[in-house]
């Protein structure tokens, strides 16, 4: 498959932000994310009466330059580990012509070959962030005339709820009614979390990431599982007993821990080390969690990691134990938590925060980080002609960071898109019980 780009052009702010709100502070959180980018790709196939190419590029380039004297600080720079600077450099915006038409890229998805779509190379990390963008944007134009948008969001700043609002009120200022929509909140994650100076990763945490600091020839898989896997995997988890922590497990909870569990094994067989333990890393919203004065409009990394270590995790284990010891670390997430981390930062790097057990650094677990996007109605963003037909996340061979997985919301169920080491993944689709609950990217409908 080959991609042209076409233009290259920076998408500036609609009006100069004003004086008063030059510099943007970070949050806490926001100090602590690695520099890299959040991507997605939505496609819109072309049906009766879908615009002309250029008609939809004049309309997202308007509706971005909109959009980014809203969302001001995603038009600045980084300046250092505390602060934006909202200095109006705008957007990158790319617009690319596919050799393909739709149809033949999605029948089935061309996972390998998504990143194309980007406008730059997703989760990578980046040594220095003060020169990039916050948004970039790639415009790709199918042979037949359907359209699939690139975006990567810089993770200093925006995590997924963060960057699904900018790309919510992206799409509705492009349709033409942003009436009624609240404004961001970039107010309350620095004030109730101030950025503190000299920051580095808490020394558990930093230790249970050795691995995912290196980045590595990764590869990504995409496995959807429909509504029949998930139930009988809840069902799997549930325990028959009547008391409160019997009540059966989410749609998340059942599936993360399956696939905690078969990713562990994978990485298991391939190295030959069958005693060494498993770490999970749940990157959790605090949203809900804190309540007021945070809500799905607040703006930052408003993100926490929960840590659920495992001795052993084997083909024998059962997903309802993993259930049952995530259940326990996220039971203990709570706004008073967060109260104390407000009032003292520094106890981040204690067990308090993190509960691992004392000398987990020389244990070398296998460190996975899980996170969902559920609820973040990214299969619902209609620029003007329509939601979308598929919703994609990263693909190809790379180096990057191993071992993550991204848990999605389908019309059939759910999904995971597993990023791994290719001798890793190649295991686990090698696995007979994993592949009993998953199917391996099967075709996109309706194309």
């Amino acid at each position: 498959m080959e991609i042209t780009i076409k233009t290259i052009e920076t998408i500036k702010p609609l009006l100069p932000t004003p004086d008063e709100h030059k510099s943007y502070q970070l949050c806490l959180f926001d100090q602590l994310q690695a520099v890299t980018y959040l991507p997605i790709v939505l496609f819109y196939p072309s049906t009766e009466g879908f615009p002309e190419p250029s008609f939809i590029s004049a309309q997202l380039k308007k509706s971005l330059s909109e959009t980014l004297a809203i969302f001001y600080p995603v038009a600045g720079r980084r300046k250092d580990h505390s602060f934006i600077t909202c200095n109006d450099e705008g957007a990158l915006y790319l617009e690319a012509n596919v050799n393909h038409s739709m149809v033949e890229f999605l029948t089935p998805p061309k996972i390998e070959h998504l990143n194309k779509l980007l406008p730059c190379e997703p989760n990578k990390l980046h040594q220095d962030g003060e020169s990039l963008p916050q948004v970039l944007v790639q415009v790709n134009t199918f042979t037949c005339g359907g359209i699939a948008i690139g975006t990567c969001n810089l993770h200093i700043l925006l995590d997924g709820c963060s960057g699904s609002l900018f790309q919510a009120t992206w799409a509705a200022i492009c349709r033409g009614s942003r009436e009624g929509m609240p404004p961001p909140d970039f107010c309350s994650a620095s004030s109730f979390f101030p950025p503190v100076n000299h920051l580095s990763l808490p020394h558990h945490i930093a230790q249970s990431n050795e691995d995912s600091d290196i980045q590595k020839k990764c590869t990504t898989r995409r496995f959807v599982f429909d509504a029949e896997s998930i139930n009988t995997l809840r069902s799997e988890a549930k325990d028959d007993g009547d008391d409160e922590s019997s009540k059966s497990p989410t749609r998340y909870e059942a599936l993360a821990a399956f696939i905690w569990k078969h990713m562990t094994l994978a990485c298991k067989v391939e190295s030959g080390d069958v005693t060494r333990p498993a770490l999970a890393i749940h990157i959790v919203d605090m949203r809900r969690r804190m309540g007021e004065p945070f809500s799905r409009y607040t703006i930052g990394n408003i993100l926490w990691p929960v840590m659920v270590f495992s001795e052993t995790i084997h083909a024998e284990t059962n997903i309802k134990h993993l259930v049952d010891i995530a259940r326990e670390k996220f039971g203990k997430l709570t706004r008073e938590l967060f109260l104390r981390v407000k009032n003292d930062p520094s106890i981040l790097g204690s067990n308090e925060c993190v509960d691992l057990p004392q000398g987990i650094e020389t244990r070398n677990p296998i460190p996975f980080v899980l996170t969902s996007w559920c609820g973040l109605n990214l299969a619902e963003l209609d620029f003007g002609w329509g939601k979308p037909l598929w919703v994609g996340v990263r693909g190809g061979d790379q180096e990057t960071l191993p071992n993550v997985a991204v848990i999605m919301e389908t019309d059939e169920g759910m999904e995971a898109w597993l990023t791994m080491e290719i001798q890793h993944i190649a295991m686990l689709e090698k696995d007979v019980e994993f592949l009993k609950f998953a199917l391996p990217n099967p075709i996109v409908s309706n194309t």
